[in-house]
């Protein structure tokens, strides 16, 4: 199975009848994969609400798909979070606001993605940059909060 493959249910059913059986060692006691380790593009540490330190990766190759929440003490992500999966993030922003937190993730395409309050499972996408010279390389919000900004590798700023 690859790494980022998501897993299918019949298949799933199939080895969890075998493990019933004693075809299959059960799945806390099967061997852990070791992946060669990837280029990591990005990486952005933050405070969580309730006082963790944290941090956000993306990566290269195998592990590009996803971006992987961490904790300092962890040896293995905490989360993985799915992208699409021919994006690569570029740029990450970690921003404390009046109306919230917010984390930004830019993309080589010129895509933006803001998450609010690290609800990564509902998150608003952005795109003015060209999708071929507009990786995404700054965004900022203005002081009071009611312009948010992009820069890109298109020599272009857009005010949202």
């Amino acid at each position: 199975m690859q790494k980022n493959q998501k897993k299918d249910e019949a298949e799933e059913e199939k080895k969890r009848r075998m493990r019933l059986r004693g075809e299959l060692p059960p799945e806390d006691e099967e061997p852990e994969e070791d992946w060669e380790p990837q280029s990591i593009r990005t990486i952005m540490p933050y405070t969580t609400a309730d006082g963790k330190q944290q941090f956000i990766i993306s990566s290269e190759g195998a592990f590009n798909g996803f971006i992987y929440v961490c904790n300092i003490d962890d040896i293995r992500p905490l989360k993985a979070i799915e992208i699409k999966p021919d994006l690569k993030v570029s740029y990450m922003q970690h921003s404390i606001k009046s109306y919230g937190e917010m984390i930004t993730i830019g993309y080589t395409t010129g895509e933006i993605e803001l998450v609010m309050n690290g609800n990564f499972e509902k998150r608003m996408l952005v795109k003015y940059h060209d999708g071929r010279g507009g990786r995404i390389t700054a965004t900022t919000m203005t002081r009071d909060n009611n312009f948010f900004l992009s820069a890109a590798e298109d020599g272009l700023i857009y005010v949202f």
